[in-house]
């Protein structure tokens, strides 16, 4: 807003007589005169001043390109960049005629504040432009115009196309292991909305994504390998095309690449963990019954059976898993802190929650960490730490030593506290019985058959000792889908009725699973049994194994690289 300031003078006129009222006048005194002389020579006291609105910024032309989404799609710039805020929800059905499926369904994402997405508005040409065919094989690489990212075309093992692999739906979409809906081909059909000749979406470098056409209306001739090119208007952009790339194949402009994906970028927040693949499963439809609510319908092998849950405001969801044999029901909360997909937050079914008179026992993650035999005292670790004398109580002078009581159980100084710690020396727990009943050593601990033995050195993490078996494509890298899909199969391996529960029976009798996970199962199972009802259910195997792989998972990318492996080793 712009000031002007200008000059109000005060004039007064000194006329010989002053006229006081109708009869007779008066001459002006002396000092009237003085008066009159000092306001008509001193600088004026006032200044009238006059606001003017200043000119509204003009909208950049790449903004204008989400108008015709603007009731779910929010767009605001600074001189550098343009922000874009959704929910990465289009207004079209999704995940039809998927047939290779990972049992991850559409939920609402939080692309807002500063997790927005963000794109250059004056792109640079890159002096070494990057192919999606060698990079980018995470996150996303374009955002579409109705507010969805658009994944690279090729998933993250770097050579399956999804397309051909019948992983997309019929508008080129699936969901992601955080359950977050994205493309992973050019969306052409979003033409029939913004009109043909322009463009549906634009990539992370800032250059615009066209249809298979220019905006002429004719086809180009002379893409190039990045499958863009200068259009009629001499300005670079790409373009949708049936074939592989299908949308940009890399970047013209300048962007970061970070971990194997553009940098920055938003990241999709999951509310519960990524599942394997369904074998024969075929998802035939989608619908919203109303606002929050979804239904996801697919048949096994023909076998019809849906995923109908809703999603509160505050990203809290309810699924309803419904097939010929019942409906399953399950119900989670949004993780705090970094994005991404795991079970830490699952709630059970109202009828199997805890009614607080049950025995609590130690509810920490399932890597490492026995339950205290009963819930009494003198099985937890700690307070057989702090309790110096062993009189079962922790006095004042127990309390003020308490730090350097704790201390001593930080065997390896690194100032922090692990399970195995808590385990102590052979991996028998502290201050108590080990996992399980008296008088036994359970499977794969200090004295045990396949365990370790006095003088072996520290117990290492479950992973790096079984890093060879779990690595299933043999890159040295370990995915967040290899462990979950270990977990997923030792657990069927031992579930004979297909009830998604093992009870000590079907962990304890003939045939099960016999990979290092399923032994991990069967001899770890009370304290994966995160309730205590000793029911080792499917969500709780998954869930453990989920929590492993965090723990490992250093820089938080999903993966654990052998680099991440070895620093896990405990000396």
């Amino acid at each position: 807003m712009h000031k002007i300031i200008t000059t109000l003078g005060l004039l007064v006129a000194v006329p010989s007589l002053t006229v006081a009222h109708e009869g007779h006048s008066h001459a002006p005194s002396a000092q009237t005169e003085q008066k009159i002389i000092r306001l008509n020579t001193e600088r004026p006291k006032h200044h009238l001043v006059v606001f003017q609105n200043a000119t509204e910024p003009k909208t950049p032309d790449l903004a204008k390109l989400f108008e015709p989404f603007n009731k779910t799609v929010n767009v605001r710039f600074d001189q550098n960049f343009l922000y874009i805020e959704s929910t990465g929800m289009p207004d079209h059905p999704m995940m039809t005629g998927i047939t290779a499926w990972q049992q991850q369904v559409p939920l609402p994402q939080s692309y807002t504040g500063n997790n927005a997405w963000r794109i250059p508005l004056h792109p640079v040409p890159a002096k070494n432009p990057m192919s999606t065919k060698e990079h980018f094989f995470r996150g996303a690489i374009a955002l579409a115009v109705n507010g969805v990212p658009i994944f690279n075309p090729i998933k993250n093992d770097g050579k399956t196309d999804t397309l051909l692999a019948g992983e997309l739906d019929q508008w080129g979409g699936h969901c992601g292991r955080a359950d977050d809906y994205h493309y992973h081909i050019a969306p052409v059909h979003l033409e029939k909305i913004v009109g043909a000749g322009n463009p549906i979406a634009v990539a992370l470098d800032g250059y615009p994504i066209y249809g298979y056409n220019d905006p002429n209306g004719k086809p180009p001739t002379n893409l190039d390998w990045l499958n863009g090119h200068n259009g009629p208007n001499g300005e670079y952009h790409y373009h949708a095309t049936k074939t592989f790339p299908y949308l940009n194949g890399g970047f013209y402009g300048e962007v970061v690449e970070r971990d194997g994906q553009v940098d920055p970028q938003p990241r999709a927040q999951g509310v519960r963990p990524s599942l394997p693949g369904l074998k024969g499963a075929k998802i035939v439809g989608f619908e919203r019954p109303k606002p929050g609510s979804f239904i996801v319908r697919y048949e096994v092998f023909g076998d019809p059976r849906s995923v109908e849950y809703t999603v509160a405001t505050n990203g809290s969801a309810t699924f309803n898993f419904v097939s010929t044999q019942g409906t399953k029901t399950e119900n989670y909360t949004p993780r705090q802190g970094r994005g991404g997909d795991g079970r830490r937050n699952a709630q059970r079914p109202e009828s199997q929650r805890p009614t607080g008179n049950e025995p609590q026992g130690n509810q920490g993650p399932g890597e490492g960490g026995g339950r205290p035999d009963g819930g009494r005292t003198g099985g937890d670790p700690i307070v057989a730490a702090l309790d110096v004398n062993g009189d079962g109580k922790i006095d004042k002078a127990e309390l003020r030593e308490a730090a350097a009581a704790l201390r001593k159980l930080d065997t390896n100084k690194d100032s922090q506290i692990t399970a195995d710690e808590l385990r102590g020396p052979g991996g028998q727990r502290r201050g108590g019985e080990g996992g399980g009943p008296r008088g036994e050593t359970p499977p794969g601990q200090a004295g045990g058959p396949k365990g370790p033995q006095p003088g072996d050195g520290p117990r290492q993490p479950w992973i790096l000792v079984h890093a060879d078996e779990i690595d299933i494509d043999k890159n040295k890298i370990i995915s967040r889908d290899e462990i979950v899909g270990e977990a997923t199969n030792a657990f069927a391996g031992y579930d004979a009725n297909n009830d998604d529960k093992l009870s000590a029976a079907e962990l304890s009798g003939r045939g099960g699973s016999r990979s290092a996970m399923g032994g991990f199962l069967k001899g770890h199972s009370k304290e994966i049994d995160r309730d205590g009802d000793g029911i080792l259910t499917r969500a709780e195997a998954i869930g453990n194994a989920e929590r492993m792989f965090a723990k490992m998972d250093i820089d938080g990318d999903g993966k654990i690289t052998s680099e991440e492996i070895e620093a896990s080793r405990r000396k």
